[in-house]
């Protein structure tokens, strides 16, 4: 009966899947979308040329053609007068943040052809072949609502995907809390405005998951699925803009800095994973060549730096992480609109939770790692802007990093995840999601204060007496946004329980070929064993492995099988020293379980 009742199990497990994607999507979506009605018409970085950019590459205009007497980030695109006049919009409270969103102009809706320049006709056209797909059913502020949502219907997809992932694939689940963290009021903001930075970084958190989940829990035997999934985000976040393969590569070089050496050899000889590689490595040479061939990465020049030493510019462009830093959590609109402080003590309190922990409880190299690829998000854009600024000035932004960024909180939460803090993982995802929320919430509503009211107007006051409402009003956009945004945290949270429900650790080790669970007991084996016999015929293996056919695919509640030591569990796959083995040896003992820490 048990036996059958498995197998009924295993058959619905994809069912299960499907309808956890479409669930976390909707989340997803829903906040992204309070977003799009939230922000006014063109009121997010580059959007009106972004947009203009979007209606050219659908009616096929994939380059724009030279543009005579502009700078070469330019090119002449032919689209309808509607997207064109948006262009010249007046900008009455862009950039100041103490005017409400009153003052916003409306172009006629007209479509005739019309001839302009924008400053983004050389990007790379993925993003906007899909976002652009609405204009051609008309023209009109409706059509930008609507373009705005296709994208965040876009983006929110590959959250989804990262989400399902770590469901599918990851034994403790821990890695869904770094999800949450990664996904920051500014990246819900970029996914309900038009700016392809949205989907880059959206294929980020996929790409971190993934990635996070093969290298570190699925190295020995890589599930097909995983490495499909992967190699799909990775293909996405390369195509997206001009320097999304330098991202993709950083991504790369980090991953493979956690994970096991033993097991990454044998990883890169699986036939799964060369035929991912490939798939990766020949679109990433088309980015590149699309990159280089159309002069992709030029942008508009504001006020390129005279003669200057270089030590000025290093030290002006590290004096820009003072904005650099919180945009990433969230800066809206034209850069003018900030997040309320708490919105930002918490987030930086989360991502310093997850590092740390991450940072006792992981190997020494792996920590190394971890504090590179926090030095590289502090780093990389100062380099970057630092060497550009004689030719376009100081134009880094805040969102150009975040592909880099959300890896950090994803790779912490995935080498928390492995580790005896993993016997805490609920209670750890149930307060990350409170206060992702509460931080979410303050940063939306501040948003719509400052469009309402401006930045000096009333604090409250402004939900019935407004200059600017945002389409259905306040009260249903609030509405929506705390119901998706309070949705998406106790899924992670319920999520995250169910994955500790059988609290050894054995559920699921076989299937996802976890070593080392079954450590302890009568049939143990090798230095992580435990128990008066841990020696005989049925043991194998250095961490003490049962032999294939010793124990069922999956063990279901109420199974007889011997208790894994939770030390053994979480430390056996991978090599090295960290402060956690010094505590499970040193630490106070319990139950005569040599090497456990006690409670």
């Amino acid at each position: 009966m048990a036996t059958r009742t498995r197998e009924r199990k295993g058959r619905r497990r994809p069912h299960h899947g499907v309808r956890l994607f479409v669930v976390t999507w909707a989340l997803v979506f829903a906040a992204m979308g309070c977003w799009s009605l939230a922000t006014p018409r063109f009121a997010a970085p580059d959007e009106p040329v972004q947009v203009a950019k979007a209606a050219a590459v659908v009616r096929g205009q994939l380059d724009g053609r030279p543009s005579p007497g502009r700078q070469p980030a330019y090119g002449e695109v032919t689209i309808p007068a509607f997207f064109a006049d948006s262009l010249n919009l007046p900008v009455c409270f862009h950039r100041a943040p103490t005017v409400p969103a009153s003052c916003e102009g409306s172009a006629p809706a007209s479509s005739a052809p019309t001839t302009v320049s924008i400053y983004v006709a050389h990007y790379p056209p993925l993003y906007y072949a899909v976002v652009g797909l609405p204009s051609l059913l008309g023209v009109g502020n409706w059509v930008l609502y609507l373009m705005r949502l296709t994208g965040a219907a876009l983006d929110a997809l590959f959250v989804a995907l990262a989400v399902t992932a770590a469901r599918r694939w990851s034994t403790s689940r821990l890695v869904l809390a770094g999800v949450l963290v990664s996904t920051t009021p500014m990246v819900l903001f970029l996914g309900g405005v038009v700016n392809p930075s949205s989907l880059e970084v959206a294929a980020a958190i996929a790409t971190w998951t993934c990635g996070s989940l093969l290298v570190l829990e699925h190295a020995a035997d890589p599930p097909p699925g995983l490495v499909a999934a992967l190699a799909v985000s990775a293909s996405v976040l390369e195509l997206t803009r001009g320097i999304s393969p330098f991202w993709l590569a950083c991504t790369l070089v980090f991953l493979l800095a956690v994970g096991d050496r033993r097991h990454l050899v044998g990883l890169l000889r699986r036939r799964s994973v060369q035929g991912g590689l490939a798939a990766v490595a020949a679109l990433g040479g088309l980015a590149l060549a699309w990159t280089f061939t159309k002069h992709a990465l030029d942008v508009i020049s504001y006020t390129p730096l005279g003669p200057a030493p270089t030590s000025t510019i290093l030290e002006t462009s590290f004096a820009h992480n003072d904005f650099y830093l919180p945009g990433m959590v969230g800066v809206f609109g034209w850069f003018d609109t900030w997040a309320p402080t708490f919105t930002y003590v918490v987030w930086y309190g989360l991502v310093g939770l997850l590092g740390l922990a991450a940072a006792v409880v992981a190997r020494l190299r792996q920590a190394l790692a971890l504090a590179a690829l926090a030095l590289a998000i502090v780093v990389v854009p100062v380099a970057i802007s630092s060497s550009q600024v004689h030719r376009y000035g100081y134009t880094w932004s805040p969102r150009d990093t975040l592909p880099l960024a959300v890896g950090l909180p994803i790779l912490a939460a995935a080498l928390v995840g492995r580790s005896l803090l993993s016997a805490h993982r609920a209670r750890l995802a149930g307060t990350v999601g409170t206060l992702a929320v509460l931080a979410q919430l303050a940063a939306f509503f501040e948003a719509l204060r400052r469009y309402a009211v401006g930045t000096k107007g009333a604090d409250l006051g402004f939900l019935v007496h407004a200059d600017w409402r945002p389409p259905g009003g306040f009260w249903p956009v609030l509405a929506v946004e705390a119901c998706a945004l309070t949705g998406f945290a106790v899924l992670v949270r319920a999520l995250v329980a169910d994955g500790a429900v059988d609290r050894s650790g054995v559920r699921g080790a076989h299937r996802r070929g976890v070593p080392g669970l079954l450590a302890s007991g009568p049939n143990a084996s090798g230095p992580n064993a435990s128990g008066p016999s841990a020696s005989g015929p049925n043991a194998s293996g250095p961490n003490g492995a049962a032999p294939a056919g010793t124990a069922p695919d999956v063990v279901a509640p109420g199974d007889d099988v011997p208790a894994a030591s939770p030390a053994a569990a979480m430390s056996a796959p991978v090599r090295g020293w960290s402060l956690a083995d010094w505590w499970a040896t040193a630490g106070p003992r319990r139950g005569g379980e040599p090497g456990v820490a006690g409670e």
